[in-house]
């Protein structure tokens, strides 16, 4: 199969605008001879970079084949699109510079993504987009699996696993664990799962099809673990250290997939870092750790309203690594419900809505619901919860 590479000239003919983008589109796009086809294909590449009011789920130009991994791909573009710098001091330009064609019905469209600051172009990311005529039709899907022909992969179970450093087997099986465990508590069927172990990051990104030319370029994903699923499929992004799941956490992966099945408008966030603080999803700390620097701040002797600390924020760890209050009792209150009242009474508190610092009304109504908990006692109760937590002494 023979590969044809075009160099576009940067004599521009049309520039299309939408909200505070535009697509640059060059002179010489002879990687479609087709007058009718080219500009089919300028029109789907330009509805898929910058339509911004339509859900994933409503594509239709969406290759099917690559759906998921397109959609996470979608849902950094945009999340770098509406950051605050290009919506409110430079418009975000995006410029084909090049295309190849692995054969007449597939192309690999290359763009610059920069913003122009004192008549310079300063470039953001340079993209990747694969574009296929199907059925007289233009689809588009991210570049990953471009990106994938060097690595390797493992099939266990209904998990395949993609990876370029080898791992250990047993992780990759205690990630299938955990995982279940959280379709269990979240429950959802299992379903086929790949899942995509990246060394960092901005190297997840690029397996995408975006690569930063940033250092403080947006940052979509929550602790490194990014996913997308539909009724039939999921996907997983792992972006740790090595790319070899070693400082994985399931408190991350919680964090993670609870921010994608529910509206974040209904998530109490002090119950979503809880439950993260007790399975190691703090950046920094383990539960262990956090434990210490409880104790370390709330000596026993000493008694301590909760009530009257509970949505101050207060935080008991340094200033540069944050440990709040209504996310420790979260995590020990958590803990009651898990044993008294199953996981469902943990999504119930979780999903009271919004953390407002200064009306807790609707959580403490859901507390009493499912844990019986209430105002009057909080302090009480909390005082029990830490004693058994074995965090007095």
């Amino acid at each position: 199969m023979t590969k044809s590479l075009f160099i576009f000239s940067f004599l521009l003919i049309s520039i299309f605008t939408f909200s505070q983008s535009k697509v640059l589109i060059n002179k010489n796009l002879n990687v479609v001879k087709d007058t009718l086809k080219r500009n089919k294909m300028i029109d789907v590449l330009n509805h898929f970079i910058l339509e911004k009011g339509i859900q994933n789920e409503d594509l239709t130009i969406v290759n099917p084949d690559n759906k998921l991994e397109t959609w996470l791909f979608l849902d950094e573009l945009r999340n770098l699109q509406n950051s605050k710098i290009f919506n409110t001091r430079y418009t975000l330009m995006y410029e084909i510079t090049s295309a190849e064609v692995s054969n007449k019905n597939n192309f690999i469209i290359q763009l610059n993504c920069y913003y122009e600051g004192k008549e310079i172009k300063n470039s953001v990311a340079k993209i990747e987009i694969t574009v296929q005529e199907i059925n007289n039709k233009y689809l588009v899907s991210s570049a990953i699996e471009n990106n994938l022909t060097s690595w390797k992969s493992k099939t266990i179970e209904n998990y395949s696993f993609y990876f370029e450093k080898d791992i250990d087997e047993k992780k990759l099986r205690d990630f299938i664990t955990k995982n279940n465990q959280l379709s269990l508590n979240l429950k959802e069927q299992k379903i086929p799962t790949k899942v995509y172990c990246v060394d960092g990051v901005f190297k997840a990104y690029k397996l995408l099809g975006i690569d930063y030319k940033r250092d403080d370029s947006p940052n979509n994903f929550f602790l490194g673990i990014d996913s997308a699923t539909d009724n039939n499929q999921s996907i997983l992004i792992v972006a740790t250290q090595k790319g070899i799941l070693d400082d994985f956490s399931f408190g991350s992966l919680w964090k993670a997939r609870v921010t994608k099945k529910y509206p974040q408008k209904n998530l109490y966030l002090p119950v979503l870092e809880g439950y993260s603080y007790l399975n190691d999803g703090h950046p920094v700390y383990k539960w262990e750790q956090i434990c210490i620097h409880f104790k370390n701040a709330y000596s026993v002797s000493q008694k301590t309203d909760w009530l009257s600390l509970y949505g101050t924020r207060e935080n008991f760890s340094l200033p540069s690594t944050p440990l709040y209050i209504e996310n420790f009792i979260n995590a020990v209150i958590i803990k009651k419900i898990k044993k008294e009242k199953s996981f469902s009474g943990v999504l119930e508190l979780l999903n009271c809505g919004k953390f407002n610092e200064e009306d807790q009304d609707n959580y403490f109504k859901t507390l009493k619901r499912v844990s019986g908990i209430t105002k009057a006692d909080f302090n009480e109760m909390i005082d029990k919860l830490i004693t058994s937590e074995n965090l007095s002494k």
